[in-house]
């Protein structure tokens, strides 16, 4: 009973908030939207967490978007999260442009972090350490026509990963990553993209195909090649605002990336039945299947499943001891994000989390 009293108990802190906290405002057609959400939750991953996420767009007339989360919890977690888009991801979403402006600052510091080995046959444990991630991230792009949009963004994150030669005998200071390192990274992306909403796409496809180039010349620790292929399908069923969603992403790395850096399955965006990075190696195919439908007035459901796998090559694909999971979750729709709570099964037991935005 253990498990299902913290699902009942993450259940009732999600829907209290979803009723009770969220706030928006908005005036005019044209005018600026400010969307509030207070947090309080829980997580398998991070314990219970309390702070806020604001985002508004246009208050300048610029069709920009501000968004900041700020956020902590009892495992010791502490989020900060800055974004800012010019125009906004949502309004330019379905529209020509010719230049887009993205910018990402983030602070990350997980006192309780997980590292179980790299390979799809890793074992599971309990060994935890602190970790802190600071990201940068600066995009720039432009939409030929209203689907084929070409990205190219830089990357730095500086990491450090420390307290754990007397934690987990696993890691060591020979694993790529841990100590303190910088990683910096070019980006590349070409998207062809038919939804008509990032927020809560209801029919349409989108494809991109993203290429990392990391060089110790571009001021990192590290040199690795990494090459993404996504493919999102959304379908509208007969019925109104019912939804099948589906996705396959497949990655490969060559050269030398930090562990955190390479394939992980596992956690709230890929494998919702296990821990958070719970399956690293420098390949993986993963593959999703979500059931979106509206519940009441705001408030949507989902029922999904998630099936991948990593290997330490995309040549040593397999379709052998894939990772598989199943589950249920809730979804609350505001003018300017999505907040979402997912609960996910898996023959390691189950997992909960809570973060915003569909997971894909």
């Amino acid at each position: 009973m253990y498990p299902f009293s913290k699902i009942l108990l993450a259940i009732i802190f999600t829907c209290i908030t979803f009723q009770i906290f969220a706030a928006e405002e908005k005036s005019g057609i044209s005018a600026s939207s400010l969307s509030l959400f207070p947090i309080l939750m829980y997580d398998s991953d991070i314990g219970f967490g309390f702070g806020g996420k604001g985002m508004i767009k246009n208050h300048f007339k610029s069709e920009e978007s501000f968004d900041l989360i700020l956020f902590a919890s009892s495992k010791g977690e502490q989020w900060y999260m800055f974004n800012f888009s010019i125009p906004d991801k949502e309004l330019r979403q379905g529209t020509t442009y010719s230049l887009a402006l993205d910018i990402k600052i983030e602070f990350d510091k997980i006192l309780k972090s997980n590292f179980f080995g790299f390979g799809n046959d890793s074992e599971d444990n309990e060994y935890q350490f602190p970790r802190e991630h600071t990201r940068l991230e600066l995009f720039l792009g432009r939409a030929f026509t209203k689907h084929f949009i070409l990205e190219n963004g830089f990357t730095i994150l500086y990491s450090s990963v420390y307290d754990f030669e007397n934690v987990n005998p696993i890691m060591s200071a020979n694993i790529p990553g841990s100590g303190e390192a910088l990683t910096s990274y070019l980006t590349y992306r070409l998207i062809l993209d038919t939804r008509k909403s990032q927020i809560h796409p209801h029919r349409g496809w989108k494809m991109s195909f993203n290429f990392d180039l990391a060089n110790e010349i571009l001021g990192g620790d590290f040199d690795f090649q990494r090459y993404r292929l996504e493919l999102n399908k959304y379908q509208e069923l007969p019925v109104k605002n019912h939804i099948l969603a589906a996705r396959l992403w497949i990655q490969n790395i060559e050269g030398t990336a930090p562990y955190y850096e390479q394939s992980m399955i596992g956690g709230t965006w890929t494998g919702r039945g296990f821990k958070k990075d719970r399956f690293i190696d420098r390949a993986f195919i993963l593959s999703s299947l979500e059931y979106r439908f509206p519940l009441y007035k705001r408030l949507g459901g989902v029922l999904f499943v998630d099936s991948g796998r990593v290997m330490p090559g995309i040549k040593q694909a397999t379709f052998k001891d894939w990772n598989n999971d199943w589950g249920l979750g809730l979804r609350y729709y505001l003018k300017n994000f999505l907040v979402r709570f997912d609960t996910g099964f898996s023959d390691e037991g189950n997992r909960i989390f809570f973060h915003f935005g569909h997971v894909f």
